[in-house]
C-alpha cells in the first residue's frame, strides 16, 4: 500500500512538471515566436506563399481530374484495382496509386451515388494498402489506415442496400481499430437501423450512363471491327493539287470517301512543333465552348486548355498555312486562326460536329461555317488520345507531323452526319494538337456543288486524288 502511495506521488510530480513546462511554453516561448513572425522577413514569406497557393491545384483541379479517370475508366472498360496497379488497357507501368488516392476516387464517386464503381476503388485501396510498396513519410503521416477503407467501405454498401456486406465492413474496420469510438457508434447505428429499415425506402440511384456511352464510344481503343469497305482503301501521293507538289508530293492516306476523311503525313517538322508548343505553353487556358445562347464558356464535356494564334503569328504557323493550303487545295484565306490544344491525362472532347450552324441557318445573311477540320498532331501520345468517327468506326492515333483532314459539309452545303468525332482520353502521356477549320465561304469556285462523286475530277481540291 505505501508503494502504491509513493508510486501515485510521483506520477502526481512529473505530471506537474508537465503542466509547468507546457504553460511556460505557451507564455515564454510563443512570445518569443510571436515576435519573430512580425519581422518584416517573415511577412514577406507569408505573402509570398499567398501567391504561390493560387498557383497549386484547387478544389476544383481535383474535381477534374477524378472526372478524367472515371470518364477513362469507363471508356476503355478498366478494373480500379487494374488502374490502382499501374495496369492500364492492357499496358503495365512502372508507377501504382497509393490507397489515399483510391479513397478519394471512392469518395468522389460516392458524391455522384456512382455506388459500384465506388465500391471498386475502396477495395483496391485496401489491396493498395496490404501491397509491400515503399511509402514516403507523407503517405505514413497522412494515412488512410485501413480501419478508415473498411469504414467506407461500410458505408458504400449500405447505400447499395448489401446490408450484410456493409455489417461485415464495419466489423473489419473495428477489428483494426478497436478503440475507435466514431467507428463503434456508426456500427451501432448501422444495426439500430438495419432493424427499422423499410423495404419500401428508396435508394439512391445510380447516374444513367448511357448518354455519356454515345458521347465517349467504346471504340476509342480501336479495337473494333471496321467495315468491309473501309479495308480496301489505299495511300497515295498527292501531286496535283499545286504545282509545287509535283516536285515534293504528299503522303496522302484515305480513310473514307463519303464523307471524305484522309491522313496527311510528314506535314510538319520537329523544328516547327517545338516552337509551336513552346509559345503556347505560357498563354494556354481551359478551353471555351459555344453554349446555345452564343455565349463562350467552359464546359465539362471538353477537358483540354488552348490559345489562339493567327496564321502569320511566326514562322512554323507561316510555313503550316501555307502547306496546308497546298495540300488540300483550298483557300487559306478564308479559314479561322490556328487553335493549339493540350490535352492532359483523361483529357477529352466527348463526341460532336465542328459546325455551329443548322442546315436552314447555314445560307442565311452570310453566315459562314466550317466546310473542312484540320488536326495537325504535335506529338506521338503513348496511350489513348485517339480520334474517333463513331459513324464510321475509324479511329485515329495521334502520329506526329501528321495531319487528319475530313469534310464537315457535304457539296451542297449540308451537315454530313458522320463527321460525328471524339476526342478519346488520354491514358498515358499529353496530346498536343493544332486545330485549324476551313471556311464555306470563299470556297465556291475551289471545292463547287457535284452532282455525283465522279465529278470530283473537276475539283481544285484534294478530293479529286480518289479519281
Amino acid at each position: 500500500m505505501r508503494e502504491q502511495l509513493e508510486k501515485r506521488k510521483m506520477e502526481e510530480s512529473f505530471d506537474l512538471f508537465n503542466r509547468y513546462s507546457f504553460i511556460r511554453h505557451m507564455q515564454a516561448n510563443w512570445l518569443m515566436w510571436k515576435r519573430y513572425l512580425d519581422k518584416p522577413v517573415i511577412l514577406d514569406e507569408l505573402n509570398y506563399r499567398k501567391v504561390e497557393n493560387l498557383r497549386m491545384p484547387q478544389e476544383l483541379d481535383l474535381f477534374d481530374a477524378s472526372e478524367a479517370i472515371r470518364r477513362m475508366q469507363a471508356t476503355y472498360g478498366m478494373l480500379s484495382n487494374d488502374i490502382a496497379k499501374g495496369f492500364l488497357d492492357g499496358v503495365q507501368y512502372n508507377s501504382t496509386l497509393a490507397p489515399i488516392d483510391c479513397l478519394a476516387m471512392g469518395r468522389h464517386l460516392m458524391n455522384q451515388s456512382r455506388w459500384t464503381i465506388a465500391e471498386q476503388w475502396i477495395l483496391a485501396g485496401i489491396k493498395a494498402h496490404d501491397r509491400k510498396d515503399p511509402q514516403t513519410e507523407m503517405m505514413l503521416l497522412r494515412g488512410p489506415t485501413k480501419a478508415e477503407l473498411f469504414r467506407t467501405l461500410g458505408k458504400v454498401r449500405f447505400e447499395m442496400r448489401n446490408i450484410g456486406e456493409a455489417l461485415k465492413a464495419y466489423q473489419a474496420a473495428l477489428k483494426h481499430s478497436p478503440r475507435d469510438l466514431e467507428i463503434f457508434q456508426e456500427y451501432q447505428n448501422l444495426k439500430r437501423r438495419v432493424l427499422t429499415l423499410s423495404p419500401s425506402e428508396p435508394i439512391r440511384e445510380e447516374p444513367n450512363d448511357d448518354i455519356e456511352e454515345m458521347e465517349l464510344p467504346p471504340c476509342c481503343s480501336g479495337r473494333c471491327e471496321r467495315p468491309q469497305k473501309l479495308k480496301r482503301l489505299y495511300c497515295v501521293y498527292n501531286c496535283v493539287t499545286a504545282p509545287f507538289l509535283r516536285l515534293a508530293p504528299i503522303k496522302t492516306e484515305i480513310l473514307s470517301v463519303d464523307p471524305f476523311v484522309i491522313l496527311l503525313h510528314d506535314m510538319v517538322s520537329p523544328t516547327e512543333g517545338a516552337l509551336i508548343r513552346s509559345s503556347s505553353k505560357n498563354q494556354i487556358l481551359p478551353s471555351e465552348t459555344v453554349n446555345a445562347a452564343n455565349e463562350f464558356e467552359v464546359a465539362k464535356f471538353r477537358t483540354s486548355k488552348s490559345v489562339w494564334f493567327d496564321s502569320d503569328a511566326n514562322e512554323a504557323t507561316l510555313k503550316l498555312t501555307q502547306r496546308l493550303g497546298e495540300a488540300t487545295g483550298l483557300d487559306m484565306k478564308h479559314s479561322e486562326p490556328f487553335q493549339v490544344i493540350n490535352y492532359g491525362i483523361g483529357g477529352v472532347f466527348e463526341s460532336h460536329f465542328d459546325t455551329s450552324l443548322a442546315d436552314e441557318d447555314r445560307f442565311v445573311n452570310g453566315y459562314i461555317d466550317r466546310l473542312a477540320t484540320t488536326l495537325f498532331y504535335l506529338n506521338d501520345v503513348p496511350q489513348g488520345g485517339a480520334t474517333h468517327f463513331p459513324g464510321l468506326n475509324i479511329t485515329v492515333f495521334p502520329k506526329f507531323g501528321t495531319v487528319l483532314m475530313w469534310y464537315n459539309l457535304h457539296t451542297e452545303g449540308l451537315l454530313h452526319v458522320r463527321t460525328m468525332h471524339t476526342g478519346c482520353p488520354v491514358i498515358v502521356g499529353s496530346k498536343w494538337v493544332v486545330s485549324k477549320w476551313i471556311d464555306d465561304k470563299g470556297q465556291e469556285f475551289r471545292r463547287p456543288c457535284l452532282r455525283s462523286h465522279l465529278d470530283s475530277k473537276y475539283l481544285s481540291s484534294i478530293e479529286k486524288i480518289i479519281i
